[in-house]
C-alpha cells in the first residue's frame, strides 16, 4: 500500500461513503500525479471546525499558448460525493488572487458544474478537467511585478539632444523672493526648470535709468544676454528693495 492509499484510508474512514469517495479520488489523482491527499481541519462559515480529505497541488492550465501551474485545493466533504466538494485557489506569496466571474476575493471557486453537481454525473476527474478549460479562459492568478531597484537614481537633467540643452540654468540666491508665475518656466526634465525666454514687449515697463547708485542700462543688457527680459520688468515692478538686493548678489557674484 502506497503512502496515499494509507492516507485515503485514515481519511476517509469515517466518511459516510467511504468505499465510493475512494474510487472517485483515486481515479482523479491517477490522472492528476500533482494533486496529493491529506487531512486537514477545515472551518466552516457557521464557526464549526471539521477534518477533511484535501487534494492539494497544481493543475496544468494553458493560457495564451504557455502551460502555467495554477495551485489549487479541493476540500472533499464527509457526503462525498453525493455533495459536490469546495475548490479554492491556494496561491502563494507572489501570486496573488485574480478575482473575476469564478472566483472570489478568498480565492473559493464557483462554477455551475459545482453549483449543478450530482453523482454519477459529476465527479472530480470531471471537475478538474472544467477547472483546467475556465482557468485557461481568465486565470484566477497573477504574478505580482519585480520590485523597482532601491539603488536606482533618476535622471534629475535633461538629456544633452535636448533643444533647450543650450539655455544656462541658473543657481538662484535662496535668500532671494520675488512673485514669478509657471508659465516662465518650461519643463526640460524631471525635477529640473530652465529659464524661457518669454517674447514679450519690455516697453510699457517704466523703467528708471538709475536706482540708488546701480547703473540699470548695464544690467539689463547683462539680463537680455541670458533671456530675461521678463525678469527685469518685473523687478521693477515690485520696487526698488527688491532690485538692490538682486543688483547686491549679482555684483557679489
Amino acid at each position: 500500500m502506497t503512502s496515499a492509499d494509507q492516507i485515503l484510508k485514515d481519511a476517509l474512514s469515517k466518511y459516510k461513503y467511504a468505499d465510493i469517495a475512494r474510487r472517485d479520488v483515486t481515479n482523479a489523482i491517477s490522472q492528476f500525479k500533482d494533486l496529493l491527499p491529506s487531512l486537514d481541519s477545515f472551518l466552516f462559515n457557521d464557526g464549526n471546525r471539521k477534518e477533511l480529505l484535501i487534494l492539494q497541488g497544481t493543475i496544468p492550465v494553458t493560457f495564451k499558448g504557455s502551460i502555467y501551474n495554477i495551485p489549487i485545493g479541493i476540500w472533499i466533504l464527509d457526503t462525498h460525493p453525493y455533495n459536490p466538494p469546495m475548490v479554492f485557489i491556494k496561491p502563494t506569496s507572489t501570486m496573488p488572487i485574480k478575482p473575476g466571474r469564478n472566483v472570489d476575493t478568498n480565492g473559493k471557486v464557483d462554477l455551475p458544474y459545482l453549483r449543478d453537481w450530482r453523482y454519477p454525473q459529476s465527479d472530480l476527474l470531471g471537475l478538474i478537467q472544467i477547472l483546467i478549460l475556465v482557468f485557461g479562459e481568465e486565470p484566477p492568478i497573477v504574478c505580482k511585478p519585480q520590485q523597482l531597484d532601491q539603488s536606482y537614481t533618476p535622471r534629475l537633467y535633461p538629456s544633452s539632444s535636448s533643444s533647450t540643452s543650450s539655455i544656462p540654468y541658473l543657481p538662484y540666491p535662496t535668500t532671494f523672493r520675488y512673485p514669478v508665475s509657471t508659465s516662465q518656466f518650461a519643463n526640460s526634465g524631471p525635477g529640473q526648470y530652465h529659464v524661457s525666454a518669454p517674447q514679450c514687449d519690455t516697453s510699457e515697463a517704466k523703467t528708471p535709468t538709475s536706482m540708488k547708485g546701480f547703473d540699470l542700462g548695464t544690467f539689463q543688457q547683462t539680463m537680455r544676454r541670458f533671456a530675461l527680459d521678463e525678469f527685469v520688468k518685473i523687478l521693477v515692478e515690485h520696487g526698488v528693495d527688491c532690485l538692490e538686493t538682486f543688483c547686491s548678489m549679482t555684483e557679489s557674484d
